[in-house]
This record gives structure tokens, sequence and C-alpha cells, in this order.
């Protein structure tokens, strides 16, 4: 097991290790560096440099507004049972043969992606565990009811940057009951999400309420609130 600090900033966990400041971002299969070779918890990853050849690590540092060197997406956080633990501010990267802590659930994915359901306004709703998203989302559709609570810009890789109306939304997680931010994507992220039958992504407010531990290979995910 390797410990890291754990900031968040602005809604976004960043570790360091060495030199390279890594966003951990379960929302993305893919992982961006600044070299094609990335050395990470002794072991070695072949990395993307420019994805989709519109994001690189200097781009997303830019919508970040802080610096990064890798955006460390689900591709290698496969590779081991990864704790995140908010207001301890602290990651723990566990080995495949470490058992996961906490109240264990299976969980789906897409694309590498960590799905699970969540109960909001009686409604059940599936949507992408996202690590890297500051806010949650939800589609249109679930919120033009709702009266916002002002705007607030923020970023999808690939996308670039966009304002969103915000809604303040109670959410129940395995008889939990918490209270989140969600925004709006912007039209094409919506119809692609429709597509696939994802109501949205759940964000910072999931993790800020749950010490999480994420076995994204054998699709365990362990929890408990945080203290």
């Amino acid at each position: 097991m390797i410990e890291f600090e754990l900031e968040i900033f602005q809604g976004h966990p960043i570790i360091r290790e060495g030199e390279n400041i890594i966003l951990l971002d379960t929302g993305s299969p893919t992982t961006i560096h600044t070299h094609q070779d990335l050395t990470f918890c002794d072991e070695q990853f072949r990395c993307e440099t420019n994805h989709m050849g519109i994001l690189s690590s200097q781009d997303l540092s830019e919508l970040l507004g802080t610096r990064v060197t890798t955006l460390l997406g689900t591709n290698c956080l496969s590779h081991f049972k990864v704790l995140l633990d908010y207001s301890g501010q602290k990651a723990k990267f566990m080995g495949r043969e470490e058992g996961v802590p906490g109240t264990q659930i299976n969980t789906d994915s897409l694309m590498g992606v960590p799905l699970i359901e969540v109960e909001i306004a009686n409604q059940i709703h599936k949507l992408f565990l996202d690590t890297g998203a500051k806010l949650s989302y939800l589609d249109v559709d679930f919120t033009s009811h709702l009266e916002n609570q002002g705007t607030e810009q923020d970023f999808y890789p690939g996308l670039g940057a966009f304002t969103t109306p915000v809604y303040e939304i109670t959410t129940h997680f395995e008889g939990y009951g918490f209270s989140a931010r969600y925004g709006n994507l912007p039209t094409i992220m919506v119809q692609t999400l429709r597509g696939l039958g994802i109501n949205g992504i759940l964000g910072y407010d999931f993790f800020n309420k749950f010490k999480v531990c994420l076995d994204l290979k054998d699709g365990l995910m362990g929890y408990e609130l945080n203290k």
C-alpha cells in the first residue's frame, strides 16, 4: 500500500509523486501525461500525451486553473484498489491482494468508467461516478422544474469550458441522504449519455459524503460515512 496526501483543488482530487502532479479521474478511461511513459506506484504505464489531438497536460492545467502533469484515468487506476478519504485528506493505492474496506457493493462500468445507482425524487438514476467532476450532472429534463442557485463554470475533457446553472438536490445512496450540487452538461454530452442509458454524472459531493474504496477491475466499491 502506498499512501498520498490528497489535495482537493476546487473539487478536484490531486496527489503528488516525485515531480508528477496527478489529477485522479475515474471519469476518464484514458491517462494523459507529459510523456508516453509514466512510472507510478512502482509500476510502468503507457500514456497519451495529447488525447484525441485536443487535450494535453498543459491544456488540462489551463482548464483546471492549477498545474498538473497527469490525468490518471481508469486504465491505470484499475491496477489498484484505490481508497479516497476526502475528510482525512489522503488517498491510498492498495495491491490486488488487499481487501476492500467498508460496506461493499457491486458496481457496473461502461468503457472503464464506474457506474452507481442513486435515488433522486423517488426515481432511480444510473450515474457515472467521476472523481474528476467538481459538480454532479443530471439531464436537463430532471432539473427543468427546479429553481437554480446561480451559475458556475466547469469543463469537460474534449469539450472545453462551459457555463451551467447549478441546483441543490437531495440525493440518496444506500439509504443515506446528502445534498449535491448538480449542473447540466452541454447538449452533445447529454445526447451521448442518453444514448448509453446514463442519467448523468456523480462527482465531488459523493466523495465528500463518503470514504470510498474502488476496485475497478473486479467491479467492487467499499464505502463508509466520512467523519
